[in-house]
């Protein structure tokens, strides 16, 4: 058994996104993606579903053709087939579970 605090030793990046693992098995994925203001990961197509938590911040979340505004408790979850991107409005901190 393992304990820690999902922010513990938070960093951020002016230009890219920093992904922390914090758990891989072998069906799933736990990451903490922490994006600076502005930051952006481009849409894309993922191959897996992800559940997305936001921890601190707000973001721009694309979700297939959709964009959503994300602020902190909220969630989202993107099927496997659906393009996702994430767009920083501030200093941004998810929690991702990769499926």
């Amino acid at each position: 058994m393992g304990t820690n605090n999902v922010l513990n030793q938070l960093t951020f990046s002016e230009n890219s996104p920093v992904k922390t693992m914090l758990l891989q098995q072998e069906h799933f994925g736990l990451v903490r993606i922490a994006l600076g203001k502005g930051v952006k990961i481009p849409p894309h197509q993922g191959g897996h579903a992800v559940f997305f938590l936001v921890l601190q911040g707000r973001g721009i979340f694309t979700c297939g053709e959709k964009d959503v505004e994300l602020a902190q408790n909220q969630y989202l979850y993107i099927k496997a087939d659906d393009t996702r991107g994430i767009q920083a409005l501030e200093d941004l901190v998810i929690f991702a579970v990769k499926c």
